[in-house]
Formats: structure tokens, sequence, C-alpha cells
């Protein structure tokens, strides 16, 4: 009796194992990424290609030279999947018409990384949404394929993605460990 609600038990222990083996392998795979977008304040300042950055940090160097539109942390993410951000304002502009501000982004993420080093990327599209009085100037910025640093806590490198110097928007990229 007790040898047989042994094997039970066994069993059902083993049954759940196999199927939570697979998620633990992907959970493992798994990191989070980190998007900020900035708008200039100034025309003279230049946003630097890489930034060596806690998000404190980062807010430092922006501070008095650049607006967040955006700051963001993913769910973890897996190899394929997609991220949305979007960051607007809808208004009746003074001809009745609908106006949009803001910056609206999909952004693809791939993991790169083989038994020998981490590699993870991005590439997206984002529409740069500016606001008028006869309603609404879209701007597409195609985000090209970006290597990221490897996930650390410790030791962020917020790389820039993409940057609009018309308008004065930067869009930067790191991962974290999920």
């Amino acid at each position: 009796m007790l040898y047989a609600q042994f094997n039970r038990t066994l069993g059902a222990i083993i049954c759940l194992l196999a199927l939570t083996l697979p998620t633990m392998a992907q959970a493992a795979d798994a990191v989070r990424l980190n998007i900020a977008a900035f708008e200039k304040r100034s025309a003279d300042f230049t946003f630097d290609p890489i930034i060596p950055a806690t998000y404190g940090q980062l807010f430092s160097v922006m501070q008095g030279k650049a607006d967040v539109v955006f700051l963001t942390r993913t769910p973890p993410l897996l190899d394929q999947d997609v991220v949305n951000l979007q960051v607007d304002a809808l208004r009746m502009a003074t001809n009745s018409q609908l106006a949009n501000e803001g910056l609206n982004c999909q952004f693809s993420f791939d993991n790169e990384s083989d038994e020998d080093a981490e590699f993870y990327s991005i590439a997206g599209v984002c529409s740069i949404l500016v606001a008028s009085d006869t309603g609404t100037e879209t701007v597409r910025a195609f985000i090209k394929r970006a290597t990221l640093s490897e996930a650390n806590y410790g030791h962020n490198v917020w790389l820039l993605v993409y940057e609009d110097k018309k308008r004065g928007i930067a869009i930067y990229a790191d991962v974290d460990p999920a």
C-alpha cells in the first residue's frame, strides 16, 4: 500500500517536472529590455552613442539637457518577442480635426546568444507624432538592428539605437537579466 502511494507521488512529481522543465529553461534564457527615449531641450546638446550608467546615472546625464519621453523595463523577453510602446496624447486641433503628439514604437527582440557569449539585438519602427493646428505630422523612424551588451545588473550599457537630429529625439536600449 505504502509502495503504491509512493509510486503515484513519484509519478506525479516526474510529470510535474516534465511539464515545467521547458518553462524553467525558457526563463533562464529570458532577459528584460530597457528602453528610454529622450527629446533635446537645447539644439547644441549631443546624445552620446554609448552611456555606461544605471537608470539614475542616465537621468543625471540627461538632466537639464533632454526630457524623458518614456522609460520602460519590459517583462522577461524570449527570442523573437515583440515589444509595443505607445506614449501619445490625442487632442482636438483648432480646425476641428484630431491631432496626436507622442512616440509609438514596435521593437523586435532577438536572442542571438551561443554557448560562448550573450548577444541580444533589437530592431523596429517608431512613429514620431507631432501635433499642430492642422492635425498630425507623422514621421517614421526605422531602427536598424542593433546589438546590445550582455545582460548584467552591475554594468548597464545604454546604446543609442536611434536619433532624429532634426526633431531632437533619441532612443537608447539596454538589457538586464530576468
